[in-house]
């Protein structure tokens, strides 16, 4: 997806954690990186929270008797679109909070990572800028599908850009694009290493029900586009969902006609698929049901 991010929507992020190197001339009494208190805490899990809580600071008690929203707004992805910058290049504590013994980034942190940025992207969506309705409770409902194009390098910055792609009655598909390229060089299609896929749902945050999330509208031919797809994948789940209940239905029905046959019926049956055993006077099953 394109960058177009206000400055808003753009977190640059750096290590919340303090040098090894501060107060220590010789690196004598230095604990070792794996056991440093807060290593392995995602300083880009505590960003998006920051910002979630921003846009919902107006909102940190809300009366017991708030009202849903009722009025439903049109935004557009670029509404929602986040971009969050990592500066492995010039942070050697980020550096070490994301390698991997092969020195990438470890996969499991950043799709942490991506939740959690999906989250907040899902958050700009639906919020409704009133003070007098209560948020909605929005729920990572499932991972569509990831990606992985190429290896990421965890000595050079990486970007994560995502937006709002569809939208149903209650529920919201964000598209996550990683990129990375060296220093120097111009973001394109083959700066994609990974594509992440999610889907949110909208619960209301008293009764617990499906609630409705704001519309969306899509401006650029790319973003018509991924809502086409997105739109297109969307009939076809409930397609298979259909398909698998009336499957299972029909086992069922099977399972239980099964327990209300008597003995003598399997007996026919099973002598008219194994004829050999049946005796000179038995009769086909066919002809008894």
């Amino acid at each position: 997806m394109e960058s177009n991010s206000s400055p808003s929507n753009f977190i640059s992020v750096f290590s919340t954690l303090p040098s090894p190197y501060e107060n220590s001339a010789d690196g004598e009494g230095r604990k070792p990186l794996n056991i440093w208190p807060g290593m392995y805490h995602s300083p880009v899990t505590i960003a998006l929270w920051e910002t979630r809580s921003k846009i919902y600071e107006r909102l940190i008690d809300p009366p017991l008797d708030a009202p849903p929203q009722t009025q439903l707004l049109t935004k557009t992805p670029t509404q929602s679109r986040t971009t969050i910058l990592y500066n492995f290049s010039s942070d050697f504590i980020l550096r070490e909070q994301y390698r991997d013994p092969w020195n990438e980034v470890r996969i499991g942190k950043l799709l942490e990572d991506l939740d959690a940025l999906a989250g907040t992207i899902s958050v700009k969506h639906c919020s409704d800028d009133d003070s007098t309705t209560r948020p909605l409770l929005l729920v990572t409902a499932s991972v569509d599908k990831i990606v992985l194009r190429k290896p990421i390098s965890v000595d050079i910055d990486l970007r994560i850009s995502g937006s709002v792609i569809w939208v149903g009655r209650s529920s919201m598909e964000i598209q996550l694009d990683v990129t990375q390229s060296p220093e120097g060089t111009l973001m394109s299609s083959d700066s994609v290493a990974l594509t992440a896929n999610f889907i949110f749902v909208a619960r209301d945050s008293q009764t617990k029900k499906a609630a409705q999330v704001n519309r969306l509208l899509p401006e650029t031919e790319k973003e018509k586009q991924l809502f086409e797809e997105a739109e297109a994948r969307n009939v076809l789940k409930k397609r298979k969902r259909v398909e698998d209940r009336r499957d299972h239905e029909h086992q069922e029905v099977k399972k239980d006609c099964s327990l209300c046959w008597p003995r003598g019926v399997f007996s026919a049956i099973c002598l008219h698929w194994l004829t050999g055993i049946a005796s000179f006077f038995a009769i086909p099953a066919l002809k008894t049901l």
